[in-house]
């Protein structure tokens, strides 16, 4: 249930902030992170038991560590096939070396092995030594994470309990002791399968189990469920927070002291983007299959932030990390398409930012044919995404449905180094070409660096810089504290002027696929599709979070997505699933804004007299907002309507004045 209040012990006093215990997330260090599930040998199940003494022990029960008639046949049978290709080693001795001898293949280890397994035998039972070997034996290696123990294996690939296994399934588990990189289900189906029915063939000539037992499970199909191990412990975050540590504590104390290292990671946030990338790419594989192609299935990247504070609480580096550890997070370097335009816009409405004459929501852009003479690339005519021209539109007009040509003209007015600078300064670094084009989102940009650029418009023009390590500790020794760090970098005003344009994009542009998800919370964001269909990015915020969704092929390939039917899905299923969790908050205008009732024909201010379709309430930096009113005349004031008829001498005379000076006006 909810907590309405946490009061101290001592004073009684309602606390405003209470520090729980944090949820353990994954091992850090330089080994494997290891999972096993010890459990008893009886919970192991029959099935399993004897499917694995009878292919690698069968005289397990007779034997006092060593069986020489297994040695010896190995011996034999090497020799015939000319090299290795049998063992003679019994479970205890594998045990043995696997607890107490290392795993180099060598004559002295294996000589090692015999009186290291009798030492075993005297010490323990039977039963003890096949529980151990349960528990210890290694299975498998998904990405980072060892699985150790087939309690551990069997709910791995096949989500259940190691008791719960089908004939069938014990002898896949049992058949990987041999060589588990070979034999894997998940990597090689078929060798396993192979592998499986040698097991089964075994089985059958022991009379364990029979002929129409041995049958059925031959034709049983190998169903594997998602690897989830790696997914638990954030496997790309920790690998990213494992290659940062070193910055910030010395290779010394890492190594030789017990370290705590504390991340803002939220575990309900983070399913919410498991979530929503694995529901997100189940849709859009069905709906597009070429995104599955085992040889270059399409990939992603999805990572939220908490503005305030610059804390890193979701992140998701690519669709398995079981198939692949590289990170498209902090590590994919792509073209950022129309996600950088906001970048242009700000750029102009923001004095501070240009040089050029400062432009507001209500000016007007050329939308129509344009070409570039490029030094060293000839000539670039930039084309909206639908090939159309719409001759005049507005600031918020241009940004909200994402046009081209309108965007690159006002680059040109502003100009590319300017446009170049506030990048730089929302944390894109210097890297991206001084080219036109640039507008448009040419140079590359990883989805973390589009985080933090967007995290400043979600911060009111402040640069906070990303946090994925909050603190580190040794028992009770701090080592490290990230310090929280802000930089003004543009003005307030500008920046939420544009996330109204932004806001636009999400209820009645490029964006709106957000909305039709169900997202219904106050969003601003912005579609984006890199040059040639290869990217697809959406980027956006609420007064309380910031999400940046990537996908794309990592061979470069054309995706064929729009920045909407591609990120924007698996952007807006996140949202959605977050939605309950967030405050109910709302986008507030700063001090330096000012709303005017505007006539859309003249982009003027309304004179009273407009007909109310052609008015809309649009907001500016205080100082560029138009002054001048609109010349509409058609009917009496609206505000007159409800207004009992005066015939005060006085007042006529003013109402003869005015409908003079409006005359003399349209001269």
């Amino acid at each position: 249930g909810e907590v309405q209040s946490i009061n101290d012990q001592k004073t009684s006093r309602p606390l405003k902030h209470v520090w729980l215990e944090p949820e353990f997330l994954s091992a850090l260090g330089n080994s494997e992170t290891r999972a096993v599930s010890p459990r008893k040998l009886k919970e192991f199940g029959p099935r399993l038991v004897k499917a694995l003494i009878s292919v690698e022990d069968e005289r397990f029960y007779s034997h006092l560590g060593i069986d020489p008639t297994a040695i010896a046949r190995a011996i034999y049978t090497n020799i015939k096939a000319g090299h290795l290709v049998q063992g003679g080693s019994t479970i205890t001795q594998q045990l043995a070396k696997n607890l107490l001898l290392t795993s180099e293949r060598s004559l002295v280890r294996k000589l090692l092995e015999v009186p290291a397994a009798i030492f075993i035998e005297t010490g323990f039972s039977k039963d003890k030594i096949l529980e151990f070997y349960l528990n210890e034996i290694f299975l498998a290696q998904e990405g980072r994470v060892a699985i150790h123990g087939f309690g551990e294996a069997s709910k791995n690939f096949f989500g259940k309990e190691a008791s719960e296994l089908s004939w069938a399934q014990a002898a896949t588990l049992a058949g990987i002791v041999k060589a588990p990189s070979a034999y894997s289900p998940r990597k090689s189906p078929k060798k396993a399968i192979k592998r499986r029915n040698i097991v089964l063939n075994k089985l059958k000539e022991l009379k364990v189990i029979s002929e129409k037992v041995y049958d059925a499970a031959i034709a049983e199909k190998l169903v594997l469920v998602e690897s989830v191990r790696a997914k638990r412990s954030v496997p790309f975050f920790t690998d990213y927070v494992r290659k940062t540590l070193p910055n910030e504590i010395d290779t010394e104390t890492l190594s030789s002291e017990q370290i705590s290292v504390h991340t803002g990671i939220d575990s309900e946030y983070q399913l919410c983007a498991e979530k929503a990338v694995d529901e997100g790419l189940e849709e859009l594989e069905k709906i597009y299959p070429a995104l599955k192609k085992a040889s270059d299935p399409a990939e992603l990247a999805l990572v939220a932030v908490d503005p305030s504070s610059g804390t890193i609480i979701s992140w998701v580096g690519g669709r398995s990390y079981g198939e692949g550890q590289f990170d498209h997070v902090s590590s994919a370097k792509r073209q950022p398409g129309s996600t950088f335009k906001p970048f242009v816009y700000l750029t102009a409405l923001d004095s501070s930012l240009n040089n050029y004459k400062v432009a507001k929501t209500t000016s007007i852009l050329l939308d129509q044919p344009v070409s570039f003479n490029i030094p060293g690339s000839g000539e670039w005519s930039p084309q909206n995404y639908d090939h159309k021209f719409r001759g005049e539109v507005t600031v918020r007009q241009a940004l909200t449905n994402s046009l081209n040509i309108p965007t690159v003209n006002l680059a040109r007015k502003v100009g590319i180094e300017k446009i170049a600078r506030t990048a730089e300064l929302f944390g894109f670094g210097r890297d991206l070409p001084k080219v036109p084009s640039l507008a448009l989102g040419a140079g590359e940009v990883t989805p973390l660096e589009l985080a933090t650029a967007y995290n400043v418009l979600a911060n009111g023009g402040r640069l906070v810089k990303l946090r994925s390590i909050l603190f580190a500790n040794s028992r009770d020794t701090m080592l490290f504290k990230s310090p929280y760090t802000e930089k003004q970098v543009a003005s307030e005003a500008a920046v939420y002027v544009l996330t109204t344009i932004m806001q636009d994009v999400i209820t009645k542009g490029t964006g709106t696929i957000v909305r039709k998800m169900g997202v219904t919370m106050p969003l601003a964001g912005k579609t984006g599709t890199s040059n040639d269909g290869k990217d697809s990015w959406f980027a956006g915020f609420s007064p309380h979070i910031l999400a940046v969704a990537w996908m794309g092929y990592d061979n470069g390939k054309a995706l064929n997505l729009t920045g909407a039917s591609g990120a924007g899905r698996i952007w807006s299923r996140f949202m959605k699933c977050v939605e309950p969790m967030e405050p109910k908050l709302d986008f507030v205008a700063p001090a330096g804004v000012v709303r005017k009732e505007i006539d859309t024909v003249t982009g003027l201010v309304d004179n009273g007299y407009c007909p109310k379709e052609r008015l809309i309430q649009e907001v500016f930096v205080e100082g560029t907002e138009p002054t001048e009113t609109s010349d509409c005349s058609e009917g009496r004031r609206r505000y007159e309507e409800s207004e009992p008829e005066n015939n005060n001498k006085d007042d006529a005379y003013e109402i003869i004045g005015d409908i003079i000076k409006r005359i003399w006006g349209r001269r």
